[in-house]
């Protein structure tokens, strides 16, 4: 186990109320007694000897440079004593004020006194080496720092939380449960006690109706939360001077995209971010699509038709005020298959005879009625996009924590296992086949919860982690 006793600013750089370092290791709290001056003692020595500190209780004082009595902030400090802390390690967090300098004049005293800089995730690295929490729960840690909305927040507490390292254990024990009938068939097979056929078939049962049942299911939530992670790639298309600029702003509610009476104002992918009842999306507007010789417009539009093809949403824009030209007519045809939802604009100055062709050659296709302009008709389309596209997926998600990607790859690979396996078990009636198969699956579920010794893999997990957790 590593010794050495490391320290990290754990709040952003920058200007702010509240600086936070924390301090985790055997010298801990020597190094705060080294820079620490309580309030009342402020001309007092440095080590304080009459005062005492107790664990998870606040003090109030002056933080000291190392080498001299030069007082560099006033502060808030903690000591949280071993096992009773993040790390289960000796813990010492300051609060100071925010500040580029500060922060780093205390951090260079904590050095001076006997710390090492952490590395990335080398906090919560150490909660899972000390057992405060299995690999499930530190890598939920990261998922919700990088929730991007609030169904991907809660889902990663609940697997802080435990949720699928208990999910995971139910399965662990279901397969040592499985795997001991195995062995009791190989050793008492003489035995008339036991029925070797009897045992085989609910072993056989146990893996096929519970186990892969169980084991799909994880990878199936995994596959539906994804959207909550991954979000949404929408790309809105359409001729020139329908309005697709109009429309983001409107999507995003600021002024992103420059609009312009001027057909071609929008000659490259504009992106930008929004989130719809919890659905992170990816927004792209695009060049208007024509038939053009202009070399600038020609990258633009094929660039427009690149996210076309990779949206997983794709709004066409027509207007309502028109009717539809041939190249609208056979594009709305050509995607048909796709999600697709047609967006009629300019509903504040729609022609009725336009409207009504309108409507009735995109008649089956999904599609909204909007002002970009006035803002008319945006709320329905949202609530379109949600309802139509992603709302099954979030009722699915709301009740349990669900695995990650890392997680569900490890599923697959055990769902695969079975498959290729059992058959060979199946036919010869061997439990020494199923024992092995359960052996192997044991292995890999413990990769899941990192029961197993995997340096390479937690190195990599935890140096996604930012400094300072």
């Amino acid at each position: 186990m590593d010794n050495r006793t490391i320290a990290a600013i754990s709040t952003p750089l920058g200007p702010g109320g509240i600086g936070i370092i924390r301090i985790s290791g055997p010298e801990a709290f020597v190094i705060l007694k080294k820079l620490f001056v309580f309030k009342r003692k402020k001309s007092a020595q440095k080590n304080d000897s009459d005062r005492s500190f107790s664990s998870h209780r606040v003090y109030y004082g002056y933080l000291h440079e190392a080498h001299s009595d030069t007082v560099i902030d006033e502060v808030l400090v903690f000591f949280m004593k071993a096992p009773n802390s993040y790390t289960r390690e000796d813990v010492v967090e300051i609060q100071s004020h925010s500040g580029y300098i500060v922060l780093e004049r205390i951090m260079g005293a904590i050095l001076d006194a006997g710390a090492d800089l952490a590395k990335p995730g080398e906090f919560t690295q150490r909660a899972f080496l000390n057992g405060r929490i299995d690999l499930t729960q530190a890598e939920a840690v990261i998922d919700l720092i990088n929730a991007p909305c609030e169904i991907a927040a809660k889902n990663a507490v609940k697997q802080a939380s435990g949720g699928i390292k208990d999910k995971i254990e139910t399965l662990l024990h279901l397969v040592n449960e499985l795997y001991g009938k195995c062995e009791a068939v190989i050793e008492f097979a003489e035995s008339d006690n036991l029925s070797i056929e009897e045992t085989l078939l609910e072993i056989r049962q146990g893996i096929f109706d519970t186990l892969l049942v169980q084991v799909r299911h994880l990878i199936q939530a995994q596959k539906s939360s994804a959207i909550f992670y991954d979000g949404v790639l929408m790309t809105i298309a359409g001729v020139p001077n329908v309005g697709k600029s109009s429309l983001l702003n409107q999507l995003v509610e600021k002024e992103t995209a420059i609009v312009s009476e001027m057909p071609g104002t929008t000659r490259d992918v504009i992106r930008e971010y929004l989130s719809i009842k919890g659905i992170p999306i990816t927004l792209c507007d695009t060049a208007g699509l024509h038939e053009t010789q202009d070399p600038v417009e020609c990258i633009g539009i094929d660039k427009a038709r690149d996210h076309i093809d990779r949206a997983e949403l794709l709004l066409f824009v027509v207007e309502a005020n028109r009717e539809l030209n041939d190249f609208e007519n056979q594009f709305i045809t050509d995607n048909a298959a796709k999600r697709i939802i047609v967006v009629v604009n300019k509903v504040d100055i729609a022609v009725p005879a336009a409207l009504e062709k309108i409507n009735k050659h995109i008649d089956g296709f999904i599609s909204a009625a909007v002002s970009a302009k006035t803002g008319l008709g945006i709320a329905d389309l949202k609530e379109l996009i949600f309802n139509g596209l992603v709302k099954d997926q979030m009722q699915q998600q709301l009740p349990t924590a669900t695995p990650n990607l890392r997680q569900r790859k490890i599923l697959e690979c055990i769902e695969q296992m079975i498959f290729s396996d059992i058959e060979n078990a199946r036919t010869q009636s061997e439990p020494e086949l199923m024992a092995d198969l359960l052996g192997r699956i044991r292995k890999e579920l413990e990769k899941i919860t990192g029961s197993t010794n995997g340096e390479d893999l937690y190195d990599f997990i935890f140096s996604q982690f930012c400094v300072g957790k």
